[in-house]
């Protein structure tokens, strides 16, 4: 197998984080299971792991539209799976350490760092997406989200979000796309999030997310390393001609 032969900045967080040394060696190990390099940074394994773990749940995402009664029953649990990824992401870039879940402020940043790297300038209100019939707001994807989690029942806040629209997710994969390569990129050369990554509660519990990204990242048939832009850019959302990977 080969690696890309790339580090996130920091081979240690400079901020002391409680237990990040045995943290650290449980990453280690995962990698060690999964095959990969020795020399890849606790932090680089962690950050794959993420990656890998938002593009299993994205796969899923698939699976779900494939469904014949896609519109009727699984575009919601869809729509709920991806925001999971969202919700991930976005505690990686807040260096959320904190073990509860549904924290509305980890989706919130997920979604605004696919709008900027400067997520925190990014506000609530800012329209995320335009489809043919609607345009939504950060604030409004994140109401939808817990709409999706709370068994289509209920919704954290206000539940005025306009009827379900399926060309919602079709949107997504670009954005995705492109939000990722740039986290991945600028992990090389953040301190800033190389730390929040190491503070974020992402527990260390299997190596298949990590297999799965090393395996993703490898040479193409030009002998070109994929990049996390054009891994996730392959996903097709659109619920019209079905065709998802």
């Amino acid at each position: 197998m080969k690696y890309a032969p790339v580090n996130v900045k920091l081979q240690e967080p400079t901020e002391i984080i409680p237990e990040w040394q045995e943290e650290s060696q449980r990453w280690k190990n995962l990698n060690e299971i999964a095959g990969g390099n020795p020399l890849f940074f606790p932090l680089t394994i962690k950050a794959v792991y993420v990656i890998g773990i938002i593009h299993d749940l994205c796969e899923s995402v698939s699976f779900l539209l494939r469904s014949p009664n896609v519109r009727q029953t699984t575009y919601i649990p869809a729509y709920g799976v991806f925001a999971s990824g969202i919700d991930i992401f976005g505690r990686c870039i807040r260096g959320n350490d904190s073990p509860a879940r549904g924290s509305t402020d980890d989706i919130k940043s997920g979604f605004k760092w696919l709008v900027s790297s400067a997520y925190e300038n990014v506000p609530d209100t800012q329209v995320f997406i335009r489809t043919s019939t609607n345009q939504y707001t950060i604030e409004t994807l994140v109401l939808l989200r817990h709409f999706a989690a709370h068994g289509q029942a209920t919704s954290k806040g206000e539940s005025n979000f306009p009827s379900i629209d399926y060309e919602i997710l079709a949107m997504m994969p670009p954005l995705i796309a492109s939000g990722l390569e740039r986290y991945w990129r600028e992990l090389q050369d953040s301190s800033t999030l190389c730390n929040r990554l190491a503070k974020a509660n992402i527990i260390a519990f299997r190596d298949w997310p990590i297999f799965k990204s090393w395996h993703l990242f490898e040479r193409n048939e030009f002998g070109e390393y994929e990049s996390v832009e054009r891994i996730f850019a392959k996903f097709d959302w659109s619920v019209i001609t079905s065709s998802v990977h």
